[in-house]
Parts: structure tokens; sequence; C-alpha cells
């Protein structure tokens, strides 16, 4: 346990006053010879949440309580705190005695590898609980062993849970279920999602406008409901009419460009099942205090790889929001839109 200990404690990049609280937040309950992490992650549960939530409130001052609250949910869930824990081994550390979960939480670190991006709405498999509920108690046992205090919480713990997910982030990869809804709306549609249980798993079922369009299944009643939508989503795609003139644009500059281009070309991607955009910085040049970049874009699809670069801007953001709204126009030129 000593050897789990320094491990920990290296992780962490913390050394603990009392190892005992270490010592606790790595014991099962199933390890009846020890005090179990159970009160502990009870603890870390909230600490972890109300330190996230004053770093988002400090460090989006523009967002509104909903979209905190989707920030937030994305850092904090039982599926992000699970890859945490597999992103530095810490289930190797417990101290547990259940049959199979050992084989459980591998399973779900090979499939987790398999992931070639942040994943911040659930991955394809549902994650183990006791992978969460181990960050959870380790928070507070550093919450604990530092008196208390949630500004030394978070400078300490931010580390382990990086990459965190960010605004942007989030705009890259839409909530399935409000893009679903999004989509149908703009054409009129109504969607219903129902759920039942077939006694060994939960499934949910989408309906536009009362026609069954797909179904999807999970222990999870929440995974199943993601399961069902992005399996409802690809299926309209090749019905749904993409009404490129209602993406909003501004006169900038003396040239058009589209109001969260890269935003919406991920969308328009995800429903003509395409890969999403690949940008590229294609010119960096200038002084320091008058940098001036150049991105370019491109999606490869069965027809070709589309690729084009936009327009010269003083923030590498804008840079690739011109790109973007360059391949909108282009695409719809080319009636591909």
């Amino acid at each position: 346990m000593r050897a789990s200990l320094d491990a920990v404690e290296r992780i962490l990049n913390y050394r603990f006053r009392d190892k005992r609280l270490l010592e606790d937040a790595l014991t099962h309950s199933s390890y009846t010879d020890a005090t179990s992490y159970e009160r502990l992650e009870f603890v870390g549960d909230a600490a972890l949440g109300l330190a996230f939530t004053n770093h988002v409130f400090l460090a989006y001052p523009n967002l509104d309580p909903g979209q905190l609250s989707l920030i937030r949910a994305a850092n904090i869930s039982t599926e992000k705190l699970a890859r945490v824990a597999v992103k530095h081994g810490l289930f190797q550390f417990v101290r547990h005695n259940v049959v199979g979960l050992a084989q459980k939480v591998k399973e779900f670190a090979e499939a987790v590898t398999k992931e070639n991006e942040l994943v911040a709405h659930g991955g394809s498999m549902k994650a183990p609980k006791v992978l969460a509920d181990v960050v959870e108690a380790l928070a507070a046992a550093v919450y604990i062993d530092i008196r208390f205090d949630l500004i030394s919480l978070w400078v300490i713990f931010r580390g382990l849970l990086e990459p965190i997910v960010t605004p942007e982030a989030l705009q890259q990869q839409p909530q399935p279920v409000s893009l679903l809804f999004e989509i149908c709306q703009k054409q009129g549609k109504y969607v219903d999602i129902k759920h039942w249980n077939n006694g060994v798993k939960n499934i949910a079922t989408v309906f536009v406008d009362g026609e069954f369009i797909a179904s999807g299944s999970s222990d999870r009643k929440d995974i199943a409901k993601l399961n069902a939508v992005r399996e409802a989503l690809q299926r309209l795609s090749t019905s749904i009419v993409v009404d490129v003139d209602s993406l909003g644009i501004d006169e900038i500059n003396g040239s058009l460009e589209i109001k969260e281009a890269k935003q919406k070309l991920h969308k328009l991607c995800m429903k003509k099942k395409w890969p999403k955009p690949i940008y590229e910085l294609e010119k960096d040049e200038g002084p320091p205090h008058e940098k001036k970049f150049v991105s370019a874009v491109k999606i490869p699809t069965e027809d070709g790889i589309f690729y084009i670069t936009g327009d010269k801007k003083s923030r590498v953001k804008e840079a690739d929001n011109s790109a973007a709204s360059c391949m909108i126009q282009s695409l719809k030129e080319l009636r591909y839109l």
C-alpha cells in the first residue's frame, strides 16, 4: 500500500499530511479490512462540483447559467471523471475484492484508447462508476487534508482533470439531443423520445412526427438515449435539406462572412455524414504586435478532398472561422448543399 500511496501522490503532485485519507480514498467498499472511500466520495462530489463552478464562473463572465451548467456537467460527469482515472491509471492502486471488476475496467480503458477526440457527451461504452468514484474520493482526500480550502483544491486538482472541456469544444461536439431537436424544429417536425427497459437493458426510441426513426440501447438510460439520437441524426441526414441561407451572414470589411461558421460547418458535415473538418494554419506572418494568420480547412469525402483557405485575420480563431465560411459558401456554389 505504501508504494501505491507514493505513486498516487506523484500523480497528484501533492504530498498528504494525513496518509490515511489517501489510503481510504483508494479502498473500495468490498475490501472489508479497511475504511472505504464512500464517505470521501460523498464530499468529493460536492467539493469538485463547487470548485469547478467557481472556475467556470470566473473564466467565462459572458456565458449565461445554462451554458455554464453544460460546461460543468461535461467536465465532472461520471464519463469524464472515469476517463481521468483511465488516463492516470488510478484503478491499479485501488484495493477491492470484486470478482470481474478489473476486467470491466480493462475493457472500458481499451474502449477509451480508441477514442480519437475529447468525448463530451458519453462514449460507446458505459464507464464503470468505480473509476469516477475514486477520482471524487481523491478530490475529497485532498480537500480535507488542506483544511477545506476550495481554491487550493482547484490549484492542486485541475491538472488531473485536463483536458478541460471548453465552450469551444462543446460547440465542436454539439449535444446530440439538442442538435436533433434544433434540426427538426427548423423543419417544422416534432421529436418524441420514448424509454423502456426489457429487463436487461434500457432502450430509447426516437420518433419524428410519429414515425419511428431509430433506437439505441445501453445499461444506462442516458447512454441509450444518446445512442438512439446519434443513429437518428445519421438516418435523417440523407433526407434533411440544409438551408445555408439561414446560417446568418455579416458584412465584414466588404466581404461576406458567416457567423460562427466553424461550428456550422461541423454541423453540416454531421448532417452529410462527412468526416469532421480538419483545420491547418497555412500562414503566420508579421511582427508579434501585428500578427496575421491564414487558416485552411479540408473535408475528406467520397468525391475527393474539399480544400480551401480563408482570409488573413489577426487571431487564429478568426482565421479558422474565415476558412470555414469560405468552405460553406463554396459547397453551396458547387451544389453540395
